[in-house]
């Protein structure tokens, strides 16, 4: 007589969204765990409750989260599951996960849980395993699939505007880059400003639609609009110099 586990659910602040961020804790809930009956899993079972978190890659990879390692590694059944805690207030099986601050040891630049609002990966999602004892004293077992894939956004990626810096971590004295960025209600970048030294100077460029405008340290303007698209002057243009079209030097009426 199996356990009967339904899907579990990772919410945020009480709702269901398949968009998280991790700045705010995120509750796992499974919920109600039955014997094949209908009689509930409870603590008077004597229960083993546990829970695995993985990490959903693009081509249908699969990672789960080795909490000892802090890493995120191939399935294994060497990973050991965390556990899940009964609250008795909501009746529900649960565990908090809290996903800002803590690095992967893999990559120690890197968040355990951070999904590019670019690509929208990774994703995650939660397993619950649990065993108890039946009427009769008899141990049953059952796991649940896994639970609805949510983005766990970096700390900041859901803010519609912002300021970042590079290299990283971020560095006042040693930055080489200061990027203002805008998006709008979907995250989706709109347009940016950006103030960058490489090995040719500063720069300073505007882009917005796929098109740029840069502005070098050494007096360089250079307008590079989007495909298919022209530059646009409303009024007069004065110009004193040389005029070149494709390199090479053309005579103004």
């Amino acid at each position: 007589m199996a356990l009967l586990v339904p899907i579990p659910q990772l919410t945020q602040d009480g709702k269901s969204s398949s968009v998280l961020v991790s700045e705010k804790l995120i509750t796992l809930s499974c919920s109600p765990v039955t014997f094949a009956d209908g009689t509930p899993l409870t603590i008077l079972n004597q229960p083993a409750a546990t829970f695995l978190v993985y990490r959903l890659l693009p081509g249908g990879i699969q990672q789960v989260l080795d909490t000892a390692a802090k890493a995120w590694v191939s399935p294994s059944p060497s990973v050991a599951p965390q556990n899940l805690f009964w609250n008795d207030k909501e009746n529900s099986w649960q565990a908090v996960i809290v996903a800002i601050g803590n690095k992967d040891n893999s990559t120690p630049a890197q968040d355990i849980f951070a999904t590019s609002s670019l690509t929208g990966f990774p994703k995650y999602a939660a397993q619950c395993f649990f065993t108890g004892k039946d009427a009769n004293g008899a141990p049953q077992s059952g796991q649940s699939l896994l639970s609805s894939p949510v983005m766990i956004l970096a700390a900041g990626q859901n803010n519609l505007a912002g300021l970042t810096m590079d290299p990283q971590p971020p560095d006042p004295t040693s930055a080489k880059e200061i990027r203002i960025f805008l998006k709008n209600s979907a995250l989706v970048e709109q347009g940016q400003v950006m103030i960058l030294q490489d090995g040719a100077g500063f720069h300073v460029q505007l882009v917005a639609g796929g098109s740029t405008v840069v502005l070098s340290s050494g007096g360089e303007i250079v307008l590079s609009p989007s495909n298919g698209q022209p530059v646009q002057v409303n009024g007069d243009i004065a110009v004193s110099g040389r005029v070149l079209v494709g390199g090479v030097q053309v005579s103004v009426p």
